[in-house]
C-alpha cells in the first residue's frame, strides 16, 4: 500500500513539474517579447528561452532576413531535471505533512 502511495506521489509530482516547466518557459518568452523591453541601440532582436539555463536561442545576423536559431539540449535536460526534483520534492513534503 505504501508503494502505491509513493508511485502516485511521483506521478502527480511529475505532472505538476511539467506544468511548472512549461509555465517558466512561457514566462521567459513573455518577458522578452514585451514591447517595453529595453534593447540596446543597434542590437537586433534576440529570443532566449530557459531558466536557469538558456536552452533555445533565436537571433538575427546582420545582412540576413531569416533568423537563426539553436537548441542546447544539455541545458534543456538540466532544466527539466532541476524542475522535476524541486517540484516533486515540494509536493512530496506537502503530502507527507498533510498540507495537500
Amino acid at each position: 500500500m505504501n508503494n502505491i502511495k509513493i508511485i502516485k506521489t511521483l506521478f502527480v509530482g511529475t505532472l505538476l513539474s511539467i506544468l511548472v516547466f512549461f509555465s517558466i518557459s512561457f514566462i521567459t518568452v513573455l518577458i522578452q517579447i514585451n514591447p517595453l523591453h529595453y534593447y540596446k541601440i543597434g542590437e537586433r532582436y534576440k529570443l532566449n528561452i530557459g531558466f536557469p539555463f538558456k536552452y533555445y536561442e533565436q537571433f538575427w545576423v546582420r545582412g540576413s532576413d531569416i533568423p537563426n536559431s539553436g537548441w542546447i539540449i544539455e541545458n534543456l535536460f538540466y532544466n527539466c531535471v532541476i524542475t522535476w526534483i524541486i517540484v516533486t520534492a515540494i509536493f512530496y513534503v506537502s503530502v507527507k505533512k498533510n498540507i495537500i
